[in-house]
């Protein structure tokens, strides 16, 4: 697919994320992983916004270890990637190269003013617009 340089990330995102508050015990989160068929989650604090990201890995890591009062907001990896829904493809893409990631969440920016609002995620998925005829 040719992805045109104007191509805004709002008009391609998955909309839409599985997220989890920060005392979700990972059992649950590895269950959500495994019935949704995705390889990560958003972990939101108490306010909706994107507090972490929890992937396949950080639930592996876990391994031999009792999970039963281990919670997100022990396992997350608290640095995640964000970009404007307004943003171009193409800065995304940019992004996620640079950075070496493999998730990015969307966020809503104010058409009015241009501030960024609480960062509560509403898509993600950017890459599979490739895969589309």
């Amino acid at each position: 697919m040719d992805i045109s340089q104007n191509l805004k990330v709002k008009d391609v995102m998955t909309k839409g994320v599985i997220a989890m508050p920060l005392n979700t015990i990972v059992k649950d989160i590895a269950k959500i992983l495994v019935e949704s068929h995705v390889q990560s989650i958003c972990v939101t604090d108490e306010f909706g916004e994107i507090a972490g990201i929890i992937s396949e890995m950080d639930i592996l890591k876990t391994f031999n270890k009792d999970t039963s009062k281990l919670t997100a907001e022990d396992i997350m990896t608290d640095k995640v990637a964000t970009i404007s829904g307004e943003s171009y493809v193409s800065n995304a893409v940019d992004i996620m190269v640079k950075e070496r990631i493999h998730r990015l969440f969307i966020t809503l920016e104010s058409k009015d003013t241009g501030l960024t609002l609480p960062k509560r995620p509403v898509g993600s998925d950017i890459v599979k617009i490739m895969a589309k005829d």
